[in-house]
């Protein structure tokens, strides 16, 4: 379950746990977190969650949302992001088993081995750049790789298979050099995903 904590100066404001589809964000009391401050619209932002992760999503705002500093309009979020919103800040937390980071590509790193269960895990490998040769598991059931307000695009575990699709970005990432379909693609042991210049290969036996 996750939930959003609302900080101004660095003081907490309120704690919603996101319990329904969609919560809306803004100045208007009908809003789910209301922000009653001059630099937030009357509809600012929603966070809608479904069961491909929750994502927020500015909605036509006079000053912009931005996550971990970088402006968006569409976003999925990963455990302890942030969002701006005016002079706010809204974190966003999954209590219990949490979410993989978003990985930008300076910042692909090793994750702890998991155990073995009923349900094969995949991992991935990064072929170029900086982390070449590094390996990461796929043990959430989401993970973003490439540049948040970029390029980004999501692999997704669906029982025993995994699917890619893009969430972000006018550029289209490629899947083994073909561009990535936007309905998601299913991935296959010795894929190539080509996103925000780096290039990582699928591992799934």
């Amino acid at each position: 379950m996750a939930k959003i904590v609302v900080t101004f100066n660095g003081l907490v404001q309120q704690e919603l746990t996101i319990t329904k589809s969609r919560l809306t964000i803004g100045r208007r009391p009908s809003n789910d977190v209301v922000i009653d401050h001059l630099t937030v619209s009357g509809q600012h932002a929603a966070v809608d969650t479904s069961s491909n992760g929750s994502f927020v999503l500015d909605l036509g705002s006079t000053n912009g949302t931005m996550v971990n500093g970088q402006p968006v309009k569409k976003h999925l979020l990963q455990h302890d992001d942030i969002i701006d919103i005016g002079k706010y800040k809204l974190r966003f937390q999954v209590e219990a088993k949490g979410t993989t980071p978003a990985l930008s590509p300076a910042e692909v790193k090793e994750q702890p081995t998991v155990k073995a269960s009923a349900i094969a895990v995949a991992k991935i490998k990064v072929l170029n750049g900086a982390n070449s040769g590094k390996e990461m598991v796929l043990s959430k059931p989401v993970t973003t790789l490439g540049k948040p307000g970029h390029q980004v695009v999501a692999i997704t575990r669906q029982d025993n298979r995994y699917v890619i699709r893009q969430v972000e970005g006018s550029v289209i990432s490629k899947l083994n050099d073909k561009p990535i379909d936007p309905q998601a693609s299913p991935l296959t042991n010795g894929d190539i995903v080509d996103v925000a210049g780096i290039q990582v290969q699928f591992v799934f036996m």
